[in-house]
């Protein structure tokens, strides 16, 4: 028997590149077409043929909007979930996926805009209302 994952996986995300408050908030540009293409051949996700909008690879399909350039945002849908857990996710011995990882080092983050959240969480370093519960009440410049 076959335990169940967690966390579950959402069909969809629109993946953005938040902008700090402290910067006036909203998104900033994921990448120019040509970086965004370059960055998922690395994830063996390409288009079907030359100028195309949307990148097919192994449990994902990534939507680019047409002609925009840079680009703001992508839709990524799930095609299959097993895989695109192993990219996401990771596995037993890699705790975070080659994909979850390269976007995150961009300052890219996954949205689910069903539940209307960030995956993983996205915490902007201006929000007082979301502090984390190993704070004590002191001043930032306390914490490490």
């Amino acid at each position: 028997m076959i335990a169940a994952r967690t966390p579950m996986l959402a069909d969809l995300y629109i993946l953005q590149k938040p902008r700090a408050k402290a910067e006036g908030g909203g998104l900033a540009p994921l990448a120019s077409r040509s970086e965004i293409v370059r960055f998922f051949r690395a994830f063996n996700t390409a288009m079907d043929h030359e100028g195309a909008d949307v990148l097919h690879g192994p449990g994902i399909r990534v939507e680019m909007p047409p002609m925009q350039d840079p680009v703001m945002q992508l839709t990524v849908t799930v095609t299959e979930d097993e895989l695109f857990h192993i990219l996401f996710f990771g596995t037993q011995n890699e705790p975070r996926g080659r994909l979850l990882r390269g976007t995150m080092e961009r300052g890219w983050r996954f949205f689910d805009p069903v539940r209307s959240e960030y995956v993983p969480p996205y915490h902007d370093g201006d929000d007082d209302d979301h502090d984390d519960d190993r704070r004590s009440g002191h001043d930032d410049d306390d914490d490490n």
